[in-house]
């Protein structure tokens, strides 16, 4: 995998750590407990602390974590605003579901990274929009089958 690769790939993941962060951080308030706000701020923690071990990473392969990140915000942030959650129950199961998403997605680029880039790359680039795309449709069937639509 090319030293663009890596760190294009990097800036996704990267971004989409942060965002989750800023996501269950603010998503806490919804929480019905003390109990369960206080879990849900934990995980935000964990997501920063996932964030900045890839802006770390990205420094030292000598690499901007803005602009690594920069090409992914758009998709990315779209993504998220299309799975707004309402309500409690809507904002667990994104952050279970998001979190299930992420860890596997993370665990098959450091089993298949080579696989992995082809899959969801276009002319040697992330293609982000497609990937979301994807993404988006899957979450979508799941939520709606699981009664919890937008």
């Amino acid at each position: 995998m090319s030293a663009f690769a890596v760190a294009d790939l990097l800036g996704l993941v990267a971004f989409g750590e942060l965002l989750a962060f800023e996501r269950m951080a603010g998503d806490a308030r919804l929480a019905p407990d003390l109990r369960r706000r206080a879990a849900l701020s934990e995980m935000a923690a964990a997501e920063i602390a996932n964030y900045r071990r890839l802006a770390d990473r990205l420094t030292a392969l000598g690499v901007s974590p803005e602009d690594a990140m920069a090409p992914h915000v758009e998709p990315v942030q779209a993504y998220h605003d299309s799975t707004e959650p309402r309500d409690w129950a809507e904002v667990v199961t994104k952050a279970y579901v998001g979190d299930a998403i992420t860890d596997d997605f993370v665990r098959e680029i450091a089993a298949e990274r080579a696989t992995l880039t082809a899959l969801i790359a276009r002319d040697g680039r992330v293609d982000v929009p497609g990937l979301f795309g994807r993404l988006t449709t899957a979450h979508a069937a799941r939520m709606a089958a699981a009664g919890l639509n937008n």
